[in-house]
């Protein structure tokens, strides 16, 4: 018989981790539609270089939400099923009416300064629960969202 004995408490905590990174996983792919549909649709003055800027995010947000969405399988949780689903998790909104380029360029900057947090929040939960590999991707989508959300923000200074 093993002499290693299963940590409720280790567990409880591994489950929490993974129910907030769910969430984590749709802000994450909610962001990424954001992001792409004002790639698509914004207009107006400085759209071409904000055109590029936003390509290059949804592409990012995109590989992104893959890897976290494995990493919930990997925790032993079922990854958010449909469209639904993530607005259900998701702390942010969907785009709603027409938006212009300087619009598009606060609503992400916000967006992903809120996304940073709520990674930061769940980065400092997982370190607790000592999970340093969903820990450690956290820290990295805080250094993407926050230097997003600046590239962003330097457009409407």
């Amino acid at each position: 018989m093993s002499s290693t004995k299963k940590n409720p408490a280790a567990n409880d905590a591994a489950g929490g981790i993974a129910a907030a990174l769910t969430g984590y996983v749709a802000d994450t792919y909610v962001l990424m539609a954001k992001t792409q549909a004002c790639h698509w649709n914004a207009t107006g003055p400085g759209f071409i270089g904000m055109h590029q800027l936003t390509e290059a995010q949804y592409k990012e947000l995109f590989l992104a939400v893959d890897e976290l969405a494995e990493r919930l399988r990997a925790l032993g949780e079922p990854a958010p099923r449909g469209l639904s689903a993530m607005l259900d998790l998701a702390s942010l909104d969907e785009l709603d009416g027409k938006v212009d380029v300087a619009g598009a360029y606060r609503t992400l900057a916000e967006d992903n300064t809120k996304v940073a947090a709520r990674a930061r929040e769940l980065a400092e939960a997982a370190e607790e629960a000592e999970d340093i590999a969903t820990h450690d991707m956290l820290v990295h989508r805080i250094e993407v969202h926050e230097k997003a959300a600046w590239l962003l923000r330097s457009h409407i200074a």
